[in-house]
């Protein structure tokens, strides 16, 4: 199977025309899904540099996504929303709907195991109920235990973090923390991010076992800049790795 290469673009940085823009320059085939972070007040759980991408302003309208989605139909790029609980915790059941009625399946909630844990369990019931999947997070620090339930509950693949956040450059063992992941999910596809530096990471982790990765640091610097052609290098670079570990 050919290993997926996810990106990670945040809402509205540096603006929506220019990451549309972006996404239909990106050569046929390069990239398999788009992770499209939704501006957070507090977005605790990523690294340096996704953190600057949020600005001050948290503030955006759900259509805003509209153009991105249409363009990523187009394109069969797999899209999936990232969205901190704490900024949709008073208004979760309309956000959902306005999700679902825009065909947005899938979701990532970084802060909702690890801040609302006595919420979690309604909320994943809700986006079921939306026909949106919960893509579960998880790294090291993940108890089994936690792993074991939200694996039983859900149905989509797994995003699995090789450091504790994004940004972090913690020195890994990445046939370790791979093999240590494959142990406890079975029969369901893992994406690694959080901390992939280079190629050779990306590579390392596909002859480890996994079954794709998400980047996002990597290409912040590149989009500040709007320097499109400087990061479609940089995902040639990593979709040549995974491939040539195949």
């Amino acid at each position: 199977m050919k290993p997926r290469l996810l990106i990670y673009l945040t809402l509205g940085f540096p603006d929506n025309n220019f990451l549309e823009d972006f996404i239909l320059s990106i050569p046929e085939g390069t990239v398999d899904g788009l992770e499209l972070g939704l501006p957070s007040a507090d977005p605790r759980y990523d690294g340096p540099k996704i953190r600057s991408t949020h600005g001050e302003n948290s503030s955006f309208d759900v259509d805003e996504i509209g153009g991105i989605l249409q363009i990523c139909r187009d394109l069969n790029i797999r899209v999936n929303i990232l969205s901190y609980y704490s900024d949709i915790e008073k208004a979760a059941a309309k956000f959902l709907q306005e999700l679902s009625s825009l065909t947005v399946h899938e979701m990532i909630v970084p802060d909702l195991l690890i801040d609302y844990k006595e919420d979690a369990d309604a909320f994943v019931k809700k986006m079921r109920e939306a026909g949106i999947s919960y893509i579960p997070f998880f790294n090291a620090a993940t108890p089994d235990r936690v792993m074991e339930k939200y694996i039983e509950m859900t149905d989509s693949w797994i995003y699995y973090g090789l450091q504790p956040s994004t940004g972090i450059n913690v020195p890994v063992n990445i046939p370790e923390v791979v093999g240590r992941a494959l142990s406890l999910i079975s029969q369901r596809d893992i994406i690694f991010g959080f901390g992939i530096r280079n190629g050779d990471d990306a590579a390392d982790i596909i002859r480890a076992g996994g079954h794709g990765i998400a980047i996002g640091s990597a290409l912040v610097d590149d989009i500040r800049h709007r320097d499109k052609n400087a990061a479609i290098h940089k995902l040639k670079e990593y979709r040549e790795a995974l491939d040539s570990a195949v």
